[in-house]
């Protein structure tokens, strides 16, 4: 097929009177203005590349189009009043295929704005690079070559365009990466002639002049026929959306109950897990403890006083079996065998009378956790980063806190030997 042809072909299915880019700038300028010519001139130093790598065609997964779509009917659909209607902002994942077209396998979302907007905040930029550090480590294992391949965004009831805050976050991933897609949903374009999936795809034609970049609609491929995609989409986010409202729920409960609440007065109650003092964090609510981590280190008291908050509880029952420990070992080497086996059974008592409670108090919780999980995994991919957290966190906790208590358990066992 002639340049010509391909051009006229994707001109046609994505291009209306209504949608078509602009290609002189908002601000005033356009290309044949001075001021135009000297911007171009400091940035020289860009890099130019091929216009033609700027149309290459991208494939779009059925799996990234449900999140996409799920994800953003939570907050502007028919169902919704117009006034309430916000946009949402996320990221994409996949791979390039021999530099002939974008694959996109997958969309996550990130986090919710305002009717035109979304802002990104601090918390957001590290969320982003853990995922992308996460995505970076699986295509390791699994030898593959998946990786942030651009960013996608909704325009609810507005059209599809770059406004400038949308070039600027393009720029951020083109420069980098010329391939960069950028995808926008509109559920008003649904079952149109021209973005039946109210989806419309976009790059930057001339990333080189910045914020003065003309861009264009880019050919969308589809993993399965147009109108299955939208009926299996769309029947998922029928799914979605009736069982939202408890999903929601149960993140709440884990949040409000569990994490806030019966995590907390353990870790008050039976203390195990150490806060670096620099962590320590006061606010009028409570205590932050989102950046806290467990050192599972040789115990010692006088170096962990230095940085850390040491809970009353982990510290005696430490001091406890370590003070069992010496004693057992003396006998060992005295070669005091009955006297040993007697002393052992007598210390392993008494510690896990200490650890009995925080056992079953941890067990109680975990049990609770695990029903809350249950109901809301099948609904996981269609959470944000913030809901995602909420879980993220508490198991993180969880796990810190299990890892100490397992430890504990089993040195007071006693199961010690000559040195």
């Amino acid at each position: 097929m002639k340049k010509e042809s391909i051009k006229q072909e994707l001109d046609e299915q994505t291009t209306g009177p209504e949608d078509k880019p602009n290609n002189h700038l908002e601000n005033g300028f356009n290309q044949k203005s001075s001021e135009f010519d000297e911007l171009l001139i400091n940035n020289m130093l860009i890099e130019k590349i091929d216009p033609r790598v700027f149309k290459t065609p991208v494939k779009l997964t059925i799996k990234a189009y449900t999140r996409i779509i799920s994800y953003a009917l939570r907050y502007a659909s028919e169902a919704i009043s117009e006034k309430n209607w916000r946009e949402v902002y996320g990221i994409l994942i996949g791979s390039i295929d021999n530099n002939k077209i974008v694959i996109i396998k997958d969309a996550i979302p990130m986090v919710v704005g305002e009717r035109a907007g979304v802002k990104y905040e601090n918390k957001q930029y590290v969320d982003m690079a853990q995922i992308d550090e996460s995505i970076y480590e699986r295509s390791i294992r699994d030898k593959k070559n998946d990786f942030i391949i651009g960013w996608w965004h909704t325009h609810p009831g507005f059209e599809f365009r770059f406004s400038d805050i949308d070039t600027q976050t393009q720029l951020g991933y083109q420069l980098p990466n010329p391939l960069a897609i950028a995808l926008i949903f509109n559920h008003c374009k649904l079952k149109s002639n021209k973005f039946f999936l109210g989806l419309a795809a976009l790059r930057l034609l001339n990333p080189e002049k910045g914020m003065f970049s003309s861009y264009d609609y880019i050919k969308l491929e589809l993993e399965i026929e147009q109108e299955q995609m939208l009926n299996e989409a769309q029947k998922i986010v029928k799914d979605n959306i009736k069982n939202l409202p408890k999903i929601l729920k149960e993140i709440k409960y884990v949040d409000d109950i569990l994490r806030k609440k019966a995590l907390a007065q353990l870790q008050r109650n039976f203390g195990l897990i150490l806060v670096p003092k620099r962590d320590i964090l006061i606010t009028d609510k409570e205590k932050d403890a989102e950046e806290d981590e467990s050192y599972l280190y040789e115990w010692d008291p006088e170096f962990f006083k230095k940085g850390f908050r040491i809970p009353k509880f982990r510290e005696k029952i430490e001091e406890e079996i370590k003070k069992y420990e010496n004693i057992l070992q003396e006998m060992l080497e005295l070669n005091e065998l009955k006297k040993f086996e007697q002393k052992k059974d007598k210390f392993k008592k008494k510690v896990l009378v200490m650890l009995s409670r925080p056992n079953n108090w941890f067990n109680k919780l975990s049990s609770e956790f695990t029903k809350r999980i249950e109901i809301i995994y099948p609904y996981y991919d269609y959470l944000d980063t913030s809901e995602r957290k909420i879980l993220e966190h508490f198991e993180s906790r969880s796990v810190d806190y299990n890892k100490i208590l397992d430890s504990l358990n089993t040195r007071a066992q006693f199961n010690l030997s000559l040195k």
